[in-house]
């Protein structure tokens, strides 16, 4: 099987977006990276969270909506990577995206919630089909 790299936002079966969210200066930013994805259906399967620079627990949020507002859009995933850990999610049955899609990173869990900027740079992988 070949898996190649998709950030022209074209072709969710290819799909790996990697990326940091991060401010540049070695933290994590809550400023949402918004509409990965847009123009097409798809279902996202395994998510990868790397917090190996974390010294808090923070959390990866997946938004299926355009233009999201971190702490008011509610999103449709929300995963928790405890501090100085890599963690891989599966889901057999996958996440649908319908709309877009957004992915946040925060210190604090919860659909409304907005929470703090992540202590570290906290990096992602998602695979979808």
């Amino acid at each position: 099987m070949t898996i190649k790299m998709n950030d022209s936002q074209s072709d969710f079966n290819s799909l790996i977006k990697m990326s940091d969210i991060g401010d540049g200066a070695g933290s994590a930013n809550t400023t949402p990276d918004i509409d990965l994805l847009t123009g097409t259906t798809g279902t996202v399967y395994t998510i990868f969270i790397d917090n190996t620079s974390g010294s808090g627990r923070n959390y990866l949020k997946l938004y299926d909506a355009l233009d999201v507002t971190h702490g008011t859009t509610t999103p449709i995933f929300c995963g928790c990577a405890p501090a100085s850990t890599r963690i891989i999610v599966y889901m057999k049955q996958g996440i649908p995206i319908g709309t877009a899609l957004s992915v946040a990173a925060s210190d604090t869990a919860g659909t409304g919630a907005s929470g703090s900027n992540p202590a570290g740079t906290m990096n992602y992988v998602i695979f979808g089909g």
